[in-house]
């Protein structure tokens, strides 16, 4: 039986993917396991892998498009079976952002020389699909005309049964036969790729003093500017800080590191299961603001940022509370050194509700971390300090950690923050309970 393949959410901020590679062929065979392609995301070059057994019947999209989330871009099947038309429809456009539909409304009739954006035309479309009969247009054809600002909703297709292919959208560009109806709507903005600049140039500065060096942003990091500009113009954080006497937990890590289960554990692991703990007994800083409304996931998902080239990835270790540190420490290196060979799996950067910041290795005191848009808090730890510390009444060498929580003000008071950092302080204090 056929199955078809659709670009997959790869992250929680993906709405679209660009297929960079093909590493299979029309007629070859997949095994489960196998990578079809390799896709290009606001955060990461990532692989789409078959789930199925089969052969490879058709690719719908080349190497090189932009492709909605959710959209058919193959079918694998049995050999010589017939390839049925792909059920992704122009009525079940891909998510956009909330920003991108508000910019819809907002566009003027002075806009009426540019070719319409994407969306707007796939809202067009969508409307005419639902008023009357589904539109049957190959995923190739609908992003070529999207992209070019074509409305296909009234396009006599060529293919079989009158649906639309790509051939039908290339003679409407070359001017012949143009339908009345696949022409541009008129009053919304160019979404025209401008063309490519060179990444980096050299350039006077406005003294002409000297020169500066001009580079264009990665898709990354232009994900990273736009979410940490969101985060700080729509979450009001509040800020807390605790010193951690840690001398018990490095004690433990000592222990535990020739052991085979806990081989290569950090202290990174130890938190991610003293967070887990803390956020099941103080559920709150789980949560997070969305809509006037607070959001209370079941899950608690530890997102662990991790510094790449040129940005940062945030693999997810799921259900935290609940695994065993042994699983945590093998579950947090596979996840991060996936992510720093840029080779992360679907979803290894999915489902986050809390994360961690560490800038253990670094020479810094302290510092504080900017909220995840989405989630409700996020913690920075900062590297162990040798200090003076008082026991039972004496002053004695020691090792302390400091740990500030950044909390969404919205949902999250400072009693609150308080009594999380009060819970993680004693799990880390008492590193036994991190193995009950």
């Amino acid at each position: 039986m056929a199955v078809e393949i659709t670009m997959p959410q790869l992250s929680d901020t993906m709405h679209e993917g660009k297929i960079l590679t093909w590493f299979k062929k029309e007629g070859e065979t997949v095994a489960r396991g196998d990578a079809l392609a390799e896709v290009g995301t606001d955060k990461a070059d990532l692989e789409i892998e078959s789930f199925h057994n089969g052969t490879l019947l058709k690719i719908f999209a080349d190497s090189g498009e932009t492709i909605p989330v959710g959209e058919v871009i193959a079918i694998v099947g049995e050999p010589g079976e017939k390839v049925p038309e792909p059920s992704s429809s122009v009525s079940s456009p891909s998510p956009e952002p909330e920003k991108r539909k508000e910019e819809e409304k907002e566009a003027t009739p002075a806009d009426t020389t540019s070719p319409p954006k994407r969306e707007a035309i796939q809202e067009a479309s969508a409307s005419a699909a639902s008023s009357g009969p589904r539109i049957k247009i190959s995923p190739l054809a609908k992003n070529l005309a999207l992209s070019k600002g074509i409305d296909y909703s009234g396009i006599a297709g060529s293919g079989e049964g009158g649906r639309i292919v790509k051939k039908d959208i290339e003679k409407l560009l070359h001017g012949a036969d143009q339908a009345p109806s696949a022409t541009p709507a008129s009053n919304q903005v160019s979404n025209v790729t401008p063309k490519p600049v060179p990444a980096a140039r050299p350039t006077a500065t406005a003294s002409g003093s000297g020169a500066a060096v001009v580079q264009n942003l990665s898709s990354m990091r232009k994900t990273i500017a736009a979410r940490m500009v969101e985060s700080v113009n729509t979450i009001p954080h509040f800020y807390t800080t605790a010193s951690i006497k840690v001398d018990k937990l490095m004690e433990l890590r000592s222990t535990l590191k020739p052991l085979p289960q806990y081989e290569g554990i950090t202290y990174n692991h130890l938190f991610v299961k003293a967070l887990g703990l803390a956020l099941k007994a103080i559920p709150r800083i789980n949560a997070k603001y969305a809509d006037d409304q607070l959001i209370q996931p079941e899950a608690i998902n530890i997102g662990i940022i991790t510094a790449v080239d040129d940005g940062l990835l945030i693999p997810v270790v799921k259900s935290a509370d609940l695994l065993p540190l042994s699983e945590i420490v093998t579950e947090s290196r596979g996840l991060v050194q996936r992510a720093r060979a840029g080779k992360p799996k679907p979803d290894d950067l999915l489902g986050a509700t809390f994360s961690i910041s560490n800038m253990g290795r670094f020479s810094v005191e302290s510092f504080t971390a900017i909220i995840s848009p989405g989630q409700g808090a996020i913690i920075a730890v900062s590297p162990i300090q040798e200090e003076p510390v008082v026991v039972a009444g004496k002053i004695v060498p020691g090792h302390v950690m400091k740990v500030t929580l950044s909390v969404d003000h919205r949902i999250i008071d400072g009693l609150v923050a308080g009594e999380f950092l009060t819970e993680l302080t004693k799990l880390l204090e008492e590193p036994v309970l991190l193995l009950a």
